[in-house]
Parts: C-alpha cells; sequence; structure tokens
C-alpha cells in the first residue's frame, strides 16, 4: 500500500515529472524483492510487480481522462491537446524505467550474489537472472536491430508466419528499405495491438509492455556502459529519440485510447451521444498511433539499411 499510494492522480497531473521518481522508486524496489522471493523468474516479475503497484494511479487518471473527454466535447484532432497530462505521466514513467533499469544493469554483480560499496559488502541481485529476458531479446535481435517495439521471437514468428519480410531484410544480404521497413512496422504492430487490447482489457493493461519495452532498452543502454563508457550510454539512448519518439508515442496514444473506451464502456455510456463522440476519438488515435507508428519503422529502417 505505501509505494502505490506515494502519490495521488492529482499530484501525478500537476507533476507529472513525480512519475519519474515513483518508476525508478518502485522498480528498484520490484528487482531487488523479486529477486528474492522468485529468483528464476526476477525479469518478468519484477516488471509485474512495478504494474501492480502504478495500475490504481493509471486506471485512476484513465477515468478523469473519460470524464473530461465526455465534458469537453471538440474535434478529435485535438483529443491530444485536452488529454496531454496523461502522456506526459507515461512518459516520465517510461524513462524512470529505462534509467533504473539501465542503472542495475550497470551496477548489479555477475558472479556472486554481493555487492560492495566503500568496502562494506553485502547479498545483491545477480544480473544474469534479474535481466535473463531481457538478454534473451538482445541476443535474438540479431546484430543491431534495436526498435522499441520489442522484436521478441514469439512476435518475429507471428509476423513472418504471415509471409511479412523477415529479419534478413534488415540484416540479411536481401536487406532493402521496403523490406526492413515492412519487418519492423509489422512486428511493432503486433506490439502496438496487444498495447492497446491490454489497454481495453484491463485498464492499465498497457504497463506491462510500456515497462517490457523500456527494460529492454535499458539493457541496450546498460550494455553500452559496460562495453564503452557512460558516454556512449548516453549517446545510445539519444540515438533512439529519431526513431524511437514516434514509437513510443504509438504506443502511449493506443494505450490512452483504449483505457478511454473501456471505462466509457464499464460506465455503460455507449448509448449516449457522448459515447459517440468518444468512439470517433478514440478511432482517430487508434489510426494516429499506427501511422506514427509507421514513420518509427521508415526512420528506424533507413538507419539501418543506410
Amino acid at each position: 500500500m505505501v509505494l502505490e499510494d506515494i502519490i495521488s492522480d492529482r499530484m501525478a497531473r500537476k507533476h507529472p515529472v513525480d512519475l519519474l521518481f515513483v518508476s525508478l522508486l518502485m522498480s528498484s524496489v520490484a528487482i531487488w524483492g523479486s529477486y528474492y522471493v522468485f529468483k528464476e523468474t526476477t525479469s518478468i516479475l519484477s516488471l509485474a510487480f512495478v504494474t501492480i503497484g502504478l495500475m490504481p494511479l493509471i486506471h485512476a487518471i484513465f477515468v478523469e481522462e473519460e470524464e473530461e473527454e465526455a465534458e469537453e466535447l471538440g474535434p478529435a484532432s485535438g483529443f491530444l491537446s485536452r488529454h496531454f497530462d496523461i502522456i506526459k505521466i507515461l512518459t516520465w514513467f517510461f524513462l524512470g524505467l529505462v534509467l533504473s533499469y539501465a542503472f542495475w544493469y550497470v551496477v548489479l554483480p555477475t558472479a556472486k550474489e554481493e555487492m560492495c560499496v566503500a568496502g562494506a559488502c553485502f547479498p545483491a541481485p545477480l544480473r544474469g537472472k534479474v535481466f535473463a529476458e531481457q538478454e534473451k531479446t538482445y541476443a535474438f535481435i540479431a546484430g543491431k536491430l534495436t526498435g522499441l517495439g520489442g522484436a521478441t521471437g514469439l512476435v518475429t514468428g507471428l509476423v513472418e508466419a504471415t509471409g511479412f519480410a523477415t529479419r534478413d531484410s534488415c540484416l540479411g544480404k536481401a536487406k532493402s528499405l521496403v523490406g526492413c521497413t515492412e519487418f519492423i512496422y509489422a512486428n511493432n504492430s503486433v506490439v502496438l495491438g496487444l498495447a492497446i487490447l491490454f489497454s481495453f482489457v484491463w485498464g492499465a493493461g498497457a504497463l506491462f509492455l510500456l515497462g517490457w519495452n523500456a527494460s529492454v532498452i535499458g539493457v541496450f543502454i546498460g550494455k553500452e556502459v559496460l562495453e564503452k563508457d557512460w558516454m556512449a550510454g548516453l549517446l545510445k539512448a539519444l540515438g533512439y529519440i529519431p526513431h524511437g519518439l514516434p514509437e513510443v508515442m504509438a504506443y502511449f496514444i493506443g494505450s490512452i485510447a483504449g483505457g478511454i473506451i473501456s471505462v466509457a464502456i464499464v460506465k455503460k455510456k455507449y448509448k449516449t451521444h457522448e459515447f459517440e463522440q468518444i468512439a470517433k476519438d478514440v478511432l482517430f488515435l487508434l489510426v494516429l498511433s499506427y501511422v506514427m507508428l509507421f514513420v518509427g519503422a521508415l526512420v528506424e529502417a533507413y538507419f539501418i539499411v543506410g
């Protein structure tokens, strides 16, 4: 109860940057706590703990967003300006997780369950256990295909099974801008679809997918720091911005759309004029999110192929 009540929805909307520190604190506690409870599943369980901790806050904000949407009806194109608060909240939450996972990836030991600071040693989680699934994703993404969509084996397998371009379109001899864009977009579209579905079914369920993507990026940055230095890690993070910004925004917008329509249905507004307007806005957001996702895929493919 302490962590999930550390910040209220009103405080979050007034000071969204607080979510940066909340996600840093909550993810750190989740990493250490889950390691000593279920060591073998720490990499996933820690994200589940973060999601559970922030679910009440994000759900409360979704409820407020839906009420504001019903009261302040306007053109769909003005939706983002009317609901920019939650985008800022999700942005700080995402950045906090990236920083947290990057930091702990660099700091945690690899061989002994022991960390020493200023001569004082104490038990600590092992890096290999805490980031096991993220490491698998890193290994799976052959070479440097680092899309924020989290191109895991499952998603990629689904895409390749449907006849879309394969990873060779980006990294093989037959690589091309069109094929690589198609591959990245197809992978990220599946993830965006899941984010929308999770948000619709569980209200703030997309938090888990956002957290997963943040953790993978954090590991990528952490690896760069360990292999080179902190400046290289910073440059790695900045390198994600050109394609990462539209991709992450697409996930945020899709999640918000799913959450708001979910709240409207729960409140049984589907027979009112308000619901018709909300549905139109949500449809606009869904289209916008996939357009932004395509822009991100095109930019990323350009850098990979070029």
